[in-house]
């Protein structure tokens, strides 16, 4: 690689180093602090340098590719491919466009194993990014990676023209991975993801191609498209059946079974038990197991969990296979308040765990564990409330996102003791108060309502936390565009229990501009959502306390208060209601004072919730 590639990327690696919140919590939140303090003053200079650089050596070169010289293209093969090493990204969106610009490379210069390499690797950077966009339901880049994959795939008929067995591979991998681009929530999609998994395993065991390529990893093609097709559960929960459908997936699922069996007598190890559940689930599905019977057996493999494995395997049997129970009891009425007891205990005993854990700051796979399990929340009126979950264990694994948070649940909260006192009427509708007398009556819990609504509007900000937090360089329009459906996710969250059903709207709403002329997402009605004052109350809080704070992946520096609430004045009336932006001038005073240990109050808060 060339010195500015290496200089590159041992910035990003030094970012990530300082990023990483993991170890003990800190006992002094103000030390914390301090030292948060350096660490984004020099990720952003580290951030600066590498702009610079891209757009000193990179960037010219992307823009003229095709007279790229050969070194300078294995150069940047490399590059690519330490950006992206497998499932750890560290500059997933540098990845693609360097995978796209030596795409159109291969193709002037009809560089045809090239290509088909290309095709997959920019494929698989696009199965990531698209993993950013499932968690808000949305589909944004699987038919880019159809293409991607497709067109690798279809090579296959000059397979015995291609002599490189590495290209051949590649050939095979996108046609297993095409199944990559649907998903089973889809019907049409399943059915094409069942399609695509039969015709790639109908070749891979097609003996003439083992013989041709015997070099290839065959049994372990074969395996994963096995392990593919029992996902295909996942559609049958969606109620879509087939007698076709039942005899393979049954097929997948006794051939990973077998193999999981021979392997763990090999390492002497048990199978993981997420493999042992799927396999129970399908039997279910297949019409072989019962309800009571699946039931059963999922509570025999919780209780031989282990309460402080953070594994992998430790994390999905303490949290996620909870989850999954919690969704099977919804399929008979009578389950939910049958399994009720059972339930609470699993939720009582993962608040435990997740209190416990070693790394009792930040761990991303344990926060997307509990971020997937609310898909599947049961909230009881005398249990754990979805809104508690999400305040109290959820949003404090991510200090930086917490005191962001909180922060803006207090400014709501003052914002809204002003404007009770000034503007009632404006409030009409909001908790079904009918009239600024009723309005004034309720005052302290629209005050409390709108702290809380502060407090959850950001919450989707969590999956895309590491997207931010390990940013090397300014970001690119694409990664604002991706950033953006966190509002989706947020919404998608609380919509689905009744403790948080409220806050949902102002989730999805409160980045949309006042004036409707700008902002995301442009889906959102203003005039559908009947929180709507609490909303805009929640976009000026949220405007305020961004501007006055410090962040690492941001080349602006942090505003002083005055500053700030100069800038939210320009904005009143297009980006943000000039009612309440017309408030800050009168508690300029009383949020100076908040400002003042405001930030170090949240992170205590963060810290006292974590140490509970």
């Amino acid at each position: 690689m060339k010195e500015y590639q290496e200089t590159y990327i041992a910035n990003l690696k030094r970012i990530a180093v300082l990023a990483d919140l993991s170890g003990e919590i800190s006992g002094d939140a103000k030390a914390f602090l301090q030292e948060r303090s350096r660490k984004f003053q020099e990720s952003r200079k580290l951030v600066a340098e590498n702009t610079q650089l891209l757009r000193s050596y990179l960037m010219p070169v992307l823009d003229d590719i095709i007279s790229a010289e050969e070194g300078e293209v294995e150069d940047l093969a490399e590059f690519a491919c330490c950006l992206a090493p497998g499932v750890k990204q560290l500059d997933l969106l540098l990845n693609y466009d360097i995978h796209n610009a030596l795409i159109a490379f291969a193709r002037h210069w009809k560089r045809r194993d090239m290509l088909i390499r290309e095709l997959y690797l920019c494929g698989m950077a696009l199965f990531y990014m698209q993993n950013f966009m499932a968690r808000a339901g949305k589909q944004v880049y699987s038919w880019k990676m159809r293409m991607m994959f497709g067109e690798a795939a279809s090579y296959l008929k000059y397979y015995d023209e291609i002599e490189d067995p590495e290209t051949r591979g590649y050939i095979h991998r996108s046609m297993g991975n095409l199944t990559l681009a649907d998903t089973w929530e889809d019907k049409e999609g399943g059915r094409r993801k069942i399609k695509d998994i039969r015709r790639s395993l109908q070749v891979l065991t097609d003996p003439s191609y083992h013989q041709k390529t015997p070099s290839l990893p065959w049994d372990l093609y074969i395996y994963k498209s096995h392990q593919e097709r029992m996902t295909a559960v996942d559609f049958m929960r969606r109620g879509y059946q087939s007698p076709v459908l039942v005899r393979e997936i049954m097929e997948s699922a006794e051939f990973v079974r077998e193999r999981q069996q021979e392997d763990s007598k090999e390492r002497g190890q048990e199978p993981l038990v997420r493999w042992k559940v799927q396999y129970e689930a399908i039997l279910y599905h297949c019409g072989i197991r019962t309800l009571p019977e699946l039931l059963l057996q999922m509570e025999k493999f919780y209780v031989a969990r282990k309460d402080d494995d953070y594994s992998e395997d430790g994390i999905w049997q303490n949290i996620y296979l909870p989850g999954l129970y919690a969704e099977y009891i919804t399929y008979q009425e009578d389950f939910l308040q049958k399994k009720k007891e059972v339930v609470g205990h699993m939720y009582r005993m993962m608040v435990r765990y997740v209190r416990n854990a070693p790394n009792n700051q930040l761990n991303t796979r344990l926060l997307h564990t509990l971020i997937t399990i609310l898909a599947s929340f049961q909230e009881y009126p005398d249990g754990i409330s979805q809104k508690d979950f999400l305040m109290n264990l959820l949003a404090c694994r991510n200090p930086d996102i917490y005191a962001y948070l909180y922060m803006t649940g207090e400014v709501c909260g003052i914002l809204m003791e002003e404007a009770l006192g000034r503007m009632p009427e404006a409030f009409v509708g909001v908790l079904s108060c009918r009239t600024p007398e009723e309005v004034r009556k309720r005052g302290p819990e629209l005050v409390q309502f709108a702290k809380e609504s502060g407090m959850l509007h950001d919450i989707g900000t969590i999956l895309f936390a590491d997207m931010v937090a390990l940013a090397g360089r300014e970001w690119m329009k694409e990664e604002r565009k991706m950033y953006a459906y966190h509002v989706y996710v947020g919404e998608i969250i609380l919509s689905r229990c009744a403790s948080t059903r409220p806050y949902a709207q102002t989730a999805l709403g409160h980045h949309r501009f006042y004036d409707e002329t700008g902002g995301y997402p442009d889906d959102y009605s203003r005039k559908e959502n009947p929180c709507q004052a609490v909303t805009d109350l929640v976009s000026v809080a949220g405007f305020l306390v961004s501007a006055v704070s410090d962040v690492a992946c941001s080349p602006r520096r942090a505003l002083s208060l005055e500053e700030a609430i100069g800038e939210a004045g320009k904005q009143a009336g297009k980006q943000l209601n000039p009612d309440f932006v017309g408030l800050l001038l009168g508690l300029q005073e009383r949020l100076e004072r908040y400002f003042a240990d405001g930030r170090l109050a949240a992170y205590e808060r963060a810290f006292e919730l974590l140490r509970m």
